[in-house]
């Protein structure tokens, strides 16, 4: 199985192998992408011919020869046959899904439908067939085949409503206009065919890797390798295609209107976030319950909004500073600026907006879109909300008791809950006076590093490295150093960095998934803390299980695991007694009554017979 940084490697080399290949001979290039998107469909398409003859076949031979169906099944041949279609069947059953989102029905929405439709009609793109509303600051095309992985496409455009809420109505139509030229008759067919597969492509890869039937191993370890190929060979002509779909929907509005579109979108997003998303994020430290309003704010923060501010400004130079990365369809905005050949830049304040398209049912639209985020995040909110009482109540009493006298996780709950639950504090000095006491925890490195590194200052790396040591912080120390780099515009570092991540994640994944089950076929060992621990494990383990009155006995051995030997995984077996009159529920009974310092996995004879047996040849009697 290839790693991370080999998926990534490999899909880096398809690209500029691509890239070279379209400057050599962009008809070589075109003819051997044609034929890979043919092959995909091709491959698919067998598998379900193959599923339509062997099905037709059996039939055939039921109804015309029983002779040669008793052979098959005397031979067992017969069920050969059924466990391929069976495996075919399996492999093919699968469900491409529709974006969801607040439905704009024609009959409600006119007007919006009809500019829609204008812009269709002018770029001949394919019929719209359902317009969604997402709260996103964006918009999309979506094709979904109606069955399955064939048939039809249903073409959904979904829209944001903050996308509506920023925008004026020129610059939603450009946005729109580049959306649909993607699909646009008026394209290059062939460009705008290579878009549509490899959309399709993402999205059958997206489904595969959550698709674990019986039987779809072989058609799921096409799927992965051939989505990883096309999308890297495609790629050069996928960022192209942004370029073009900008081209396009310039001629219908002009490239200074989709240039303030791009600009206002890149910024907008940003200001937005900072102005009122945060601050009413943190209105749940204080508030049990989240205002109604959200949405009526952003509305009046984009009418009002001055793109000459010096906040607008400085973030526009940020965005103008990014410079598009290897692995990225979409240019960067300095690009596509360049591309376009105008500046965007916007002389007067529009308070003409999008929203207006929605016309007298626009404010009903804004209520609901308020009313869903306060249902969606209402019991997240009063949860978070009542966890920052509690930490504010306990650091209270922290704080009357000399810091001296804590116990060290005492002194370390002082940085931390203020880290999480008091806004607007500086936590720094708390970690560095825990830190002073308790200079090797591997914890407070990592939180000082975080803060140095959100602060834009180098000091931070120091620490991060001392928090890369400890297996459970590691992917969380690449992370913070690879996006500082990647930030810092220093792609070498970054690129190190990158690798660390790809590494870490990769084990850590590994290890979480032998972590996660349990069966006859593992290695049993035993267990190896016992001996160093003793009395302090087994109290640590036991809890109050042992009082239990059909817990006769318990056992306990370790699996033995590839990834962070020295992290082990217990096993605690419990021979039962007496007569139990619902098995199944009796584990989690079991569970809840034993301590969880430590990762186990809870057998029982009563539950897991073989199993138990299997433990039980290594382990040593704790009860």
């Amino acid at each position: 199985m290839k790693t991370s940084t080999e998926y990534r490697e490999q899909f880096e080399a398809l690209v500029a192998k691509a890239n070279q290949e379209i400057v050599q001979s962009p008809t070589r290039y075109k003819r051997r992408l044609q034929w890979l998107a043919l092959l995909g469909y091709g491959v698919l398409g067998l598998l379900l011919v193959l599923l339509i003859a062997l099905a037709g076949g059996t039939l055939w031979l039921a109804l015309t020869s029983m002779g040669l169906v008793l052979l098959l099944v005397k031979s067992k041949v017969i069920f050969v046959i059924f466990a391929l279609m069976w495996a075919l069947a399996r492999s093919l059953w699968v469900s491409v899904k529709a974006p969801q989102g607040y439905e704009l029905k024609p009959q409600h929405f006119p007007v919006l439908w009809t500019e829609v439709e204008t812009l269709r009609k002018a770029l001949d793109a394919p019929k719209i067939h359902s317009i969604i509303l997402t709260p996103d600051l964006n918009a999309a095309m979506a094709q979904t085949p109606r069955l399955g992985l064939f048939g039809p496409y249903k073409n959904t455009l979904v829209l944001g409503l903050e996308m509506l809420l920023a925008l004026s109505p020129e610059q939603a139509r450009s946005v729109i206009a580049h959306e649909l030229g993607h699909l646009s008759g008026n394209h290059s067919r062939f460009a705008g065919w290579i878009y549509r597969v490899r959309r399709s492509w993402l999205q059958i890869d997206r489904v595969f890797q959550t698709h674990q039937a019986w039987g779809s191993g072989l058609v799921r370890r096409f799927v992965n390798w051939y989505a990883l190929y096309f999308s890297g060979y495609s790629f050069v002509l996928a960022r192209d295609n942004e370029y073009s779909a900008d081209a396009l929907a310039a001629s219908l509005t002009s490239a200074e209107v989709v240039a303030s579109s791009l600009i206002n979108t890149n910024v907008y997003d940003t200001l937005a976030n900072q102005t009122i998303w945060q601050p009413h994020y943190k209105k749940a430290y204080f508030n049990p319950e989240p205002d109604q309003d959200v949405y009526q704010r952003l509305q009046r923060f984009y009418q009002t909004l001055d793109n000459q501010s010096p906040d607008f400004k400085r973030y526009l130079g940020e965005a103008l500073a990014r410079r598009t990365s290897s692995v990225d369809t979409h240019p960067a905005l300095i690009e596509r600026l360049k591309a376009l050949k105008a500046t965007g830049v916007q002389s007067t304040r529009s308070t003409h907006k999008a929203l207006e398209w929605l016309g007298e049912q626009s404010t009903r639209v804004v209520d609901d879109f308020n009313q869903i985020w306060a249902i969606q995040n209402k019991e997240r909110w009063a949860e978070f909300y009542h966890e920052a009482q509690a930490a504010r109540e306990q650091l209270h009493q922290l704080k009357q008791q000399p810091y001296d006298h804590l116990a060290p996780y005492q002194q370390w709950n002082i940085a931390a809950l203020t880290d999480r639950y008091v806004p607007d504090t500086d936590v720094l000095p708390l970690y560095e006076r825990y830190a002073a006491l308790y200079p090797e925890d591997y914890d407070a490195a990592l939180a000082r590093g975080r803060i140095l590194l959100e602060r834009k200052q180098s000091e931070g790396m120091p620490f991060i490295e001392h928090a890369l040591q400890h297996p459970p912080l590691k992917v969380s120390a690449a992370e913070l150093a690879w996006s500082y780099y990647t930030h810092q515009r220093q792609p070498e570092l970054a690129k190190q960095w990158l690798v660390t991540l790809e590494q870490a994640s990769d084990k850590w994944e590994a290890a979480q998934i032998e972590r996660d089950h349990l069966s006859i076929k593992d290695h049993f060992i035993p267990s190896q803390v016992l001996a160093e621990q003793g009395d302090e494990l087994i109290e640590s383990i036991l809890g109050e299980v042992a009082s239990h009155k059909q817990v006769g006995s318990i056992w306990l051995a370790q699996k033995q695991v590839e990834h962070y030997p020295e992290y082990p995984l217990f096993i605690v077996v419990v021979k039962t007694k007496g007569y139990i009159w619902k098995k199944e529920r009796l584990p989690q009974t079991l569970i809840e009554l034993m301590g969880h310092k430590h990762p186990f996995f809870l057998v029982t004879t009563a539950t897991h017979k073989a199993l138990a047996k299997q433990v039980l040849k290594v382990a040593q009697q704790i009860y």
